[in-house]
């Protein structure tokens, strides 16, 4: 009774310290990290519904654009995480990490489903223990929880359905269908991606109660799916049109889709460019510096956890749920996002969060001889990955070089000129300056802007448009190079001023 006393005790002490540093890290990152453009155009018509009553994104050129009616009603994202800003911008102001704060919150509910799949799983509860530890200091769990983005509430969502099914269905399998699916169907109307989630918990569902399935339970799942379906065609239907021009390109742009034209390879680019790019592989965005090829020991034990639970049969027959969702998972992604985003990651670490501590714990119990050494690997990879955000917050790119580049615009474009650039800049220009967010810089619209700004999110775009689209790729350096000059810049960003 004493060493289980004092085994609880120390559980309780490593789940406070999982949730303190995720917290710490978590917020501090949310205050420091400069915006992204996706933050800017998400928080736009959360802004517009809060102070206007409208749903429009009005930060876009629309011009030549295939968005259409985008300025009236936001159709080409779906509108529950837009729904959770605007609340949280009508509680505490507009501002980024008023945003930003919405995806911290979710982070704690994706660990607490976490925990609860790794005991409810393992039965063991220091392995929900581990798992959470390893996800609440993870580089990727981390980022994304403080990230004004909707992935960290979709994939919060998709794994409390998945937790709250194996909670429940012991006790009242009724329940546990009709609570799953109605937190799924508020998961996929937070983000497509959910359709991970779905296909993972349709499967738990056959494969662990099979033999229980009635019909009862097949219409308890349907039921908030054609609620939630009602709801969202209701709002389709107010403007089918904008909703199909908004939609489909969103869908399409960038060569999102192009996975189904080669899935074989899109398989391969996970892991020549999505893994290699989140793991420190690639080259760090603009306005960061250090040495991110330290990430690859993140990957690295994960890995080796997932190798672990794969040939110890014992944890392979355990946790053989949870390598098909994992497989699944990796498959689907591999096959729907051919843009290769390395966010949409969060829907399938925390799977390895839990095999790198189904391994670990394996290695604690039955062999003595590698508790030394799997406790120091964890520790380093642990150390790493917390320790990378937190060398990430110590550079500051909000304070460093976004504010800095917002005051020089807000000091200058005082006289109604145009500034073009990401919709970022909404959360630091003031009212007077005149901004427009146009990914195609004037190459539709026409118009020539005072400001131009840039940063690696554009360099990037531009990159791709030699294979997607050459006009703009021979266009907008051109454009720069005979109309406009530098007249500020940082490490994150450029500044261009019309010649006159």
């Amino acid at each position: 009774m004493e060493y289980t006393s004092r085994s609880t005790s120390i559980q309780k002490l490593f789940v406070t310290a999982a949730i303190v540093t995720f917290l710490v890290l978590a917020i501090g990152s949310a205050v420091t990290h400069r915006p992204q453009i996706d933050e800017g155009m998400f928080a736009d018509p959360a802004r517009n519904l809060v102070e206007h009553g409208s749903f429009g994104t009005t930060s876009l050129e629309t011009d030549g654009s295939p968005l259409l009616r985008i300025a009236n009603r936001t159709y080409w994202v779906m509108p529950v995480f837009l729904l959770n800003v605007a609340a949280s911008f009508e509680a505490f102001g507009f501002g980024l990490t008023q945003m930003r704060m919405v995806s911290v919150i979710w982070g704690l509910v994706l660990l607490a489903a976490i925990y609860f799949i790794a005991y409810r799983v393992s039965r063991e509860r220091w392995v929900a223990v581990v798992a959470l530890l390893a996800a609440a200091g993870d580089y990727m769990v981390l980022e994304t929880a403080s990230s004004g983005r909707m992935d960290m509430m979709s994939a919060s969502l998709g794994f409390l359905a998945i937790a709250l099914y194996l909670i429940l269905r012991e006790r009242n399998l009724l329940a546990a269908v009709l609570v799953s699916h109605t937190v799924m169907t508020i998961d996929g109307l937070t983000h497509p991606n959910a359709i991970m989630a779905w296909i993972g918990l349709v499967f738990l569902t056959i494969y662990l109660d099979r033999s229980r399935l009635q019909l009862l339970h097949v219409i308890a799942a349907a039921f908030p799916y054609l609620a939630g379906g009602m709801a969202f065609g209701y709002w389709v239907m107010l403007d089918v049109e904008a909703f199909q021009s908004q939609f489909i390109d969103n869908a399409t742009m960038g060569g999102r889709m192009q996975g189904f034209s080669s899935p074989l390879q899109n398989v391969v680019r996970e892991f020549t460019e999505r893994y290699p790019h989140a793991y420190g592989l690639r080259a760090a965005s603009s306005g960061h510096s250090g040495p991110i090829y330290l990430k690859s020991l993140i990957l690295v034990g994960y890995i080796a956890g997932i190798l672990g639970v794969v040939a110890i049969r014992e944890l392979r027959k355990k946790y053989a749920p949870l390598i098909v969702l994992a497989v699944v998972y990796s498959a689907v992604l591999a096959i729907l996002d051919g843009q290769k985003q390395t966010t949409y990651l969060i829907h399938v670490v925390p799977l390895y969060a839990i095999f790198a501590a189904a391994a670990a714990h394996w290695c604690w119990v039955n062999k003595p001889v590698l508790r030394i050494p799997a406790m120091a690997a964890f520790a380093l990879v642990f150390l790493v990955s917390a320790g990378g955000m937190a060398y990430r917050i110590s550079q500051n790119t909000i304070g460093t070089y976004y504010r800095p580049m917002t005051t020089y615009l807000n000091e200058n474009a005082r006289n109604g000129e145009l500034v073009m650039g990401g919709s970022e800049l909404i959360f630091g220009l003031e009212p007077h300056v005149n901004h427009i967010a146009d990914g195609r810089f004037g190459y539709y619209s026409k118009k020539r802007p005072e400001f131009i700004v840039t940063d690696s999110a554009v360099e990037d775009s531009l990159v791709q448009s030699e294979r997607l689209f050459p006009a703009f790729f021979d266009y907008f350096p051109k454009l720069l190079r005979e109309e406009y000059e530098v007249a500020y810049e940082n490490a994150a960003f450029k500044v261009y001023r019309r010649k006159h």
